[in-house]
């Protein structure tokens, strides 16, 4: 990791930590409070990028097989029926079963401290990171956000009209990607109250930001680790030294 993408990263996203060191972290700390991988169902919010895939890999190798609810920027995109199948798999038959959700945007930092690009395998020049928020940062400073829903276009252009509000261009892409981690919890637990999960099941929902190095190495920008009480009532784990 050289200076300038530290330099880079703590700038953006102060407190990040491997991603390996944050899924430990999580698994340590929900394991106090009564999260056990027999009785959990991990619901995963990252974007398709296959830039990801190491984040959901590492999840299922502590926690089982887990339900992708994968959409563009990482904002879910699974809709109602979606949401229903994914709340159908919790286990239930030890007893109160648990949900665990983790909800993530992502974002690449190159060696040369460069935000929002990654050189990928088998490529030697570096490519946008999200792709998907790059995109839409790009139409938000050009002024060409979509004044609708494009059916041929659904997520992207759906996504724009959420982030981007009433032509309000976002200073960077790094505030585009905190923008889309604030939809994607809102979203998860908008979906989680809508059913009332909390009267039947543990759950816990983790946020934060994906940070992709150079070579494959992946941080995380740890920002809240929340639990509901059987009532509802959530309350926030202070699992990491707290980020801005």
């Amino acid at each position: 990791m050289t200076l300038e993408f530290r330099t880079a990263m703590q700038a953006a996203f102060p407190g990040s930590i491997p991603a390996a060191d944050y899924l430990d972290t999580v698994r340590s700390s929900l394991g106090a409070v009564g999260f056990d991988p027999e009785t959990t169902l991990p619901l995963v919010s990252i974007c398709r990028d296959e830039l990801t895939t190491n984040f959901f890999a590492r999840v299922q190798e502590q926690w089982g097989p887990a339900f992708t609810l994968a959409g563009l920027g990482g904002v879910p995109a699974l809709g109602a029926t979606g949401w229903g199948a994914a709340f159908a798999h919790i286990p239930y038959t030890s007893g109160r079963g648990s949900l665990l959700v983790f909800g993530l945007p992502h974002i690449g930092i190159e060696d040369d401290g460069t935000v929002g690009m990654t050189v990928r395998e088998g490529q030697d020049s570096p490519t946008s990171t999200c792709g998907a928020l790059t995109a839409i940062y790009d139409m938000s400073q050009r002024g060409t956000i979509p004044n609708e829903v494009d059916l041929d276009d659904f997520e992207a252009t759906k996504l724009a009209l959420r982030l981007v509000v009433d032509g309000h261009k976002p200073d960077s892409l790094v505030d585009l990607t905190v923008a889309a981690l604030d939809a994607t919890e809102v979203d998860l637990w908008a979906a989680i109250d809508a059913q009332e999960i909390w009267k039947d099941h543990n759950v816990a929902v983790c946020c934060g930001v994906q940070i992709h190095g150079h070579g494959g190495k992946d941080w995380v920008w740890p920002r809240s680790i929340s639990l509901t009480d059987a009532a509802g009532e959530r309350r926030q784990i202070d699992a990491f030294t707290p980020t801005a």
